[in-house]
């Protein structure tokens, strides 16, 4: 179905929520903070089948404010931050749409700078920004994380500003400003997401890597900007060691399942079935083993890489469906791309 209003210049900031009851009072304020905005813009919250009055929170915290923004909230019911975020897709009312997660506070000009680099070039399919950590007041955290931070959504994503369609190729859709005209292109052609994002149970994601190799290999133009800051709320729950196993071995898992793109990108032949498991458990076991032998500790990098191949090995066997259907939708949109032309 053609997305709506894809015309209409201005900026809707989605924002997309399971229970965030805990996490949504700053993100709202930094929101209504936002200066300098000469646009039309408004902010929707997308509710992913919340069960703690999320909804409710977020309609009476806004009253209290003194906003010129319009809030929305829609309903989502399907579990998975993939579908909530189609959900913004389709209920946008501008053609700029800005994702911020609900535990993202956004720069006072975030909204007005991400607006003015997207919007000066028709080519650009997405900007990202850059996320900085923002501990609980109090909390200490452990001198291992430092090396991983960007794994939790932050951290630069180019060496310089610009574009890094073709060197990163890829962002984190935190904080990311996309143009629904790419994005209205993208499923034109036949883009379907295998990967349905976290769901309050799941940490395994990708689901916004893969979007955005979708816009580049369409050839829309990915773009990195410094100027584009936010903080990540960071609760202590989440910077255990045990934490950031679960999240590796969810990008193993992620990873394999859409590693189609990197390997055309690449132009890197895929390898059969039997040929990627039988590497995969070598690899597991080198490392297995090595780590054994060295007495590996928290903090070390060893585990954590056997972690990412314990995901891509349960991927490789039971998720063999969803591999495929990356490959097919690959195929889909290369064909229709080249019938275009």
């Amino acid at each position: 179905m053609p997305l709506k209003n894809i015309d209409k210049i201005g900026v809707s900031v989605v924002i997309v929520t399971y229970n965030g009851v805990e996490r949504l009072k700053p993100t709202i304020e930094h929101l209504i903070n936002q200066k300098d905005i000469s646009f039309e813009w408004e902010v929707l919250l997308v509710d992913n089948n919340s069960t703690d009055g999320t909804a409710d929170f977020v309609k009476k915290l806004w009253d209290t404010q003194a906003s010129s923004c319009k809030l929305r909230i829609v309903s989502e019911p399907k579990p998975g931050t993939m579908y909530a975020r189609q959900k913004g897709i389709q209920e946008a009312n501008y053609r700029y749409i800005l994702y911020c997660d609900d535990d993202n506070w956004l720069n006072q000009d975030y909204v007005k700078t991400a607006f003015d680099i997207i919007s000066k070039d028709k080519q650009i399919a997405a900007v990202g920004g850059i996320g900085i950590m923002k501990y609980e007041t109090g909390f200490i955290p452990p001198k291992w994380i430092e090396p991983y931070e960007r794994h939790y959504g932050t951290g630069p994503q180019g060496k310089e500003d610009g574009n890094i369609t073709n060197s990163k190729g890829c962002l984190y859709t935190a904080g990311a400003i996309l143009d629904r005209q790419w994005l209205n292109l993208l499923y034109s052609k036949g883009f379907v997401s295998c990967l349905k994002g976290r769901d309050g149970k799941s940490l395994v994601a990708g689901e916004d890597t893969e979007l955005t190799y979708g816009l580049r290999l369409i050839g829309g133009e990915l773009y990195y900007s410094s100027k584009m800051h936010f903080q990540h709320a960071m609760p202590k729950q989440r910077i255990t060691w045990d934490y950031l196993k679960r999240l590796w071995n969810s990008f193993g898992y992620s990873d394999y399942i859409i590693s189609c793109y990197p390997n055309y990108f690449h132009k890197k032949t895929t390898k059969t079935f039997i040929v990627e498991l039988l590497h995969t458990i070598r690899d597991w076991r080198y490392l297995y083993f090595k780590a054994k032998r060295e007495n590996a500790q928290e903090g070390d990098k060893i585990l954590l890489d056997i972690e990412r191949l314990k995901g891509k090995l349960n991927a490789l066997l039971f998720a063999r469906q969803q591999f495929l259907k990356s490959q097919n939708t690959l195929e889909t949109l290369l064909k229709n791309s080249r019938n275009a032309e």
